[in-house]
């Protein structure tokens, strides 16, 4: 998964599929159901991360098990956000996420997750699996790692830095994606699975509210793997203009105006939180399109005009290149979604 550039690998793909084959699952229609073409699976395009959310959706549905079958035991589809109304109380992070690895040694043995605090001043959060020969691409290590630190991020609403990142097996193949999942020093072939950071994080107060943890329920599991954007940052500034403003949207120059400073400078600040105006107003506008092609009849020659684009060449273009499909594949995926 590469959250940094809003696209999922397509070997993550190709080896939650391979569990599902092993398990006896419905792959046509675990892949209707993600929106994702055998095609574009079979190719080295990127998954857009709704994409990928989607293929976890369905494995969740087709199994009964948030843990989508790398694990002996199941975990009931709802156990996650439960243990997420449950440390929400937590006055700090270090409780929060005590209480959490708590949760999770109670439910199974499957899965250990321990949270240590160093005499350097360092803190980590490690994973153990009882089984990991049951996953052998390392999809539900990376996915448990990178829920639990955005989880983490989330309740207090910063980005955390990680000093490091262990793993007690060998680079995998897909090494590459790594620096992209955990933005740090990584050490493989360690004697433990785990992220480091400085332990003065745990003291942070927890700051979310239940409101807050009910919309990103709603969005789950998507909303871990897209660039976390921040509460405050540039980023979600925009991102809240170009909504405010609606369709089409709006120009650099004019949502800089709204902010009270010139275009250049807006750009700058973007820039330093390793974004773009033109990835945000694509990257809106690409949802809005999605958006309109599930919950209305209009035709798509009216999305292109609602998002933006003068000319439906132009739009059926730029949707497969967000999504690997035109748009009218797009509503045929959905409607064989919907069927029973």
């Amino acid at each position: 998964m590469n959250p940094l550039h809003h696209t999922v690998s397509p070997h993550v793909g190709r080896a939650m599929l391979a569990r599902a084959d092993l398990l006896g699952l419905d792959r046509e229609r675990l892949l209707a159901q993600a929106g994702i073409s055998p095609e574009l699976l079979a190719s080295e395009t990127r998954l857009l991360p709704v994409q990928f959310a989607n293929l976890m959706r369905a494995m969740w549905e087709q199994t009964g098990d948030e843990y989508m079958g790398f694990c002996r035991q199941r975990s009931r589809v709802g156990t996650f956000p439960l243990m997420m109304h449950a440390i929400l109380d937590a006055g700090t992070l270090g409780e929060a996420l005590r209480h959490g690895a708590h949760f999770y040694r109670v439910l199974s043995d499957d899965i250990a997750l321990h949270l240590l605090r160093h005499d350097d001043g360092s803190a980590e959060l490690t994973l153990t699996l009882q089984a990991p020969e049951l996953d052998p691409d390392h999809v539900l290590s990376e996915t448990i790692l990178l829920c639990w630190y955005r989880l983490a991020c989330w309740l207090i609403n910063r980005r955390i830095r990680l000093l490091a990142a262990t793993f007690a097996y060998s680079a995998p193949a897909h090494v590459a994606e790594y620096q992209q999942l955990f933005p740090c020093t990584q050490l493989f072939d360690h004697d433990h699975t785990a992220m480091r950071f400085e332990a003065s994080w745990l003291d942070l107060p927890v700051t979310r509210t239940r409101q807050e943890l009910k919309e990103l329920i709603r969005e789950l599991p998507l909303g871990f793997f897209v660039k976390p954007v921040f509460q405050g940052s540039w980023g979600h500034r925009v991102r809240s203009a170009l909504m405010q403003h609606g369709l089409p949207a709006p120009d650099l120059d004019t949502v800089a105006a709204g902010l009270f400073m010139t275009g250049r400078t807006l750009r700058r600040k973007l820039d330093a939180e390793g974004t773009s105006f033109q990835v945000i107003k694509d990257d809106w506008r690409r949802d809005q399109a999605m958006l309109a092609l599930r919950q209305t009849g209009l035709s798509i020659q009216e999305v292109a005009l609602r998002v933006g684009f003068r000319e439906a060449t132009v739009f059926i273009k730029a949707f497969r290149q967000w999504t690997g499909m035109t748009p009218g594949e797009y509503r045929t995926r959905l409607a064989s979604r919907r069927r029973p």
